[in-house]
């Protein structure tokens, strides 16, 4: 099925016909409770149910983990399939026709499964019959059983071994849909993109094979391949050992994070059953997503080389962002995980990641300067980099403990941390312009939100509605525009909170937010609509109030009266604004 098969006919069929308790009650046990129904999280581990199930408006929010949306969304995040391939399982699930692929050929994905699958089992057989690829991992010290958990396999030193293979029963095409087969660019012939190589299966966090990666056995400059992109095999999307340590990530509530396959394994032989790996390239967000699905904590136990600390400094906000504590295990100079074990052992790998630092305090002294160096301006410039690090702490706890433990360390006063503005400290910046913490900047615009969704709600003319700009959290931003779109877009009466939740179909951020909105119980006495909005448009005006004051100082400087007269106009009419009746100087 191609992109160009989803219609919205298409997908408005699947979300009608879709029962999300039928979905849901396949993955946890639910139990009714008033119109709802609750059970536990199939997301995330815990005792006591937090998952919710909402049937009337086809959406559920989990109140431990943050996961919500509506049935599409949910079968993506259990099935790990993207949205086509989702759209497609539950169309043929619930009986939806659908067209005819038109254009170029694409396998469909049950054949891809078994191309991948069949490839697998290739390989497997092969290592099972390689002396040279058995002893090379008996070097390395993979027990037997490690090499089934993770279903090692082994792809000859041939150019057409595996089509030969199977060829009998895996058309051509579906090989090199799945990305086992290429074609010469020069002649445009078939061959196995595997060879020689120690073969790693990939799986989606389903547990769905989804692609292989290769490590070579002979002297080919490509160390590391893996299997070209397709429909179903993302590397940004994906973490090496995910499907097997998934019990364990759950269970420990923490994740080891290596940069490779054999970390991977390694970490596992010694003992440490919870270690991921990156596919090849820098952390993403959809992988630390992923891991803050399953645990509260990671521990980065990169390499103990410049290129292994300067990862660390990369992930680090990007797991902070995720809202993770992170740690970090130390690895002597040129070791990693698997190297370290194979010289000091296991109980040594062990000892290094429970010993594993605060990451944020190592980055903070990092940033802290010697004090033969420490002047103003050196201090000045360690303030604002500690202060933009500390701003992706979502702990409002832990964030002011590290700021004030810093400042001592600085020797700076508190308020030179926590006024800093750093592009990634979006939250702080809203309490500077504000006044207010960062969760009483949520809970108004999110109060704004839900009077606007629910059901019945007395909502004013779209033209009548203030401008997207006066949400400054970045997920509510997101859902009021996606509301103002199918408002103004000839609907006579305001979106249902699902319509708005499928709106957001490629926001997952903010479907999360908007499926919590819908289905958590807010305080019935939380004003009008009216007000809310008008207090959202007032803190607005005022920052934007402080942006006109910084620009008409600069006007002055340089000395462009054109654009001086411009903002002070632009002033006086904001400051009417926010003091009706107002006369005289206004600035």
């Amino acid at each position: 099925m191609t992109t160009s098969n989803i219609t919205p006919e298409v997908v408005q069929a699947v979300r009608d016909a879709s029962d999300i308790v039928d979905i849901a009650g396949s993955m946890t046990r639910l139990t009714r409770k008033g119109k709802r129904y609750e059970g536990l999280c199939p997301f995330h581990k815990e005792k006591t149910p937090s998952f919710s199930v909402d049937p009337d408006q086809g959406l559920f929010y989990c109140f431990g983990c943050g996961a919500g949306g509506d049935t599409i969304k949910l079968f993506m995040e259990h099935s790990g399939d993207d949205f086509p391939a989702a759209i497609e399982a539950l169309a043929q699930r619930y009986g939806i026709p659908l067209a005819a692929s038109k254009g170029s050929w694409t396998a469909p994905k049950q054949t891809l499964t078994t191309a991948l699958e069949a490839a697998a089992e290739f390989f497997q057989q092969q290592l099972a019959n390689s002396s040279f690829a058995n002893q090379y991992l008996d070097r390395r010290k993979i027990s037997s059983q490690l090499r089934k958990t993770y279903g090692l396999g082994y792809a000859p030193e041939s150019w057409n071994l595996l089509r030969q293979a199977l060829s009998s029963r895996i058309p051509l095409e579906d090989l090199i849909a799945a990305g086992l087969v290429g074609r010469s660019q020069r002649t445009g012939d078939p061959y196995d993109r595997f060879r020689h190589r120690l073969m790693f299966p990939i799986h989606n966090p389903a547990g769905r094979l989804v692609g292989f990666g290769g490590r070579t056995l002979g002297d080919d400059k490509a160390k590391y391949i893996n299997t070209s992109e397709t429909e179903r095999f993302h590397k940004g999307s994906l973490l090496y050992g995910f499907h097997q340590a998934k019990r364990s990530l759950r269970d420990q509530g923490k994740a080891v994070l290596v940069e490779g396959y054999f970390d991977v394994l390694g970490t596992a032989a010694s003992g440490v059953d919870w270690a991921v790996a990156g596919m090849g390239t820098a952390l993403t967000e959809d992988q630390a997503r992923l891991l803050a699905r399953y645990s509260d904590e990671v521990i980065l136990a990169y390499d103990g080389d410049a290129a292994g600390e300067k990862a660390c400094r990369r992930a680090l906000p990007i797991l902070l962002g995720a809202g993770l504590a992170v740690r970090r295990a130390r690895f002597p100079a040129g070791h990693d995980p698997d190297s370290w074990r194979l010289e000091a052992g296991d109980d040594a790998v062990q000892e290094l990641i429970e010993d594993a630092e605060d990451a944020v305090w190592l980055e903070v002294q990092r940033q802290i300067p010697a004090s033969s160096e420490r002047t103003p301006v050196t201090q000045a410039r360690a303030a604002g980099a500690i202060a933009e690090l500390l701003g992706g702490v979502r702990d409002t706890v832990a964030r002011g403990a590290y700021q004030r433990r810093a400042a001592e360390y600085l020797g700076v006063p508190e308020g030179a941390l926590t006024g800093q503005r750093g592009a990634k400290n979006y939250f702080q910046s809203v309490e500077q312009e504000t006044g207010g913490t960062p969760s009483e900047v949520r809970s108004e615009e999110e109060k704004a939100l839900l009077m606007l969704l629910q059901e019945g709600a007395e909502v004013p003319h779209p033209s009548e509605l203030p401008a997207s700009e006066v949400f400054f959290d970045p997920d509510c931003r997101n859902i009021y525009v996606a509301f103002c779109d199918l408002y103004s877009g000839g609907n006579r009466t305001a979106p249902t909170g699902a319509e708005v939740v499928a709106k957001l179909s490629s926001e997952g951020n903010a479907i999360d937010r908007a499926a919590r909105l819908l289905l958590e119980d807010f305080d019935s006495e939380r004003g009008t609509l009216s007000d809310t909005l008008g207090k959202l448009l007032h803190r607005w005006n005022k920052q934007h109030q402080a942006e006109l004051m910084r620009q008409i100082r600069q006007a002055q400087q340089e000395g462009d009266q054109d654009l001086l007269i411009e903002l002070l106009d632009e002033k006086k009419a904001l400051s009417r604004t926010l003091h009706p009746g107002m006369t005289g100087k206004v600035w």
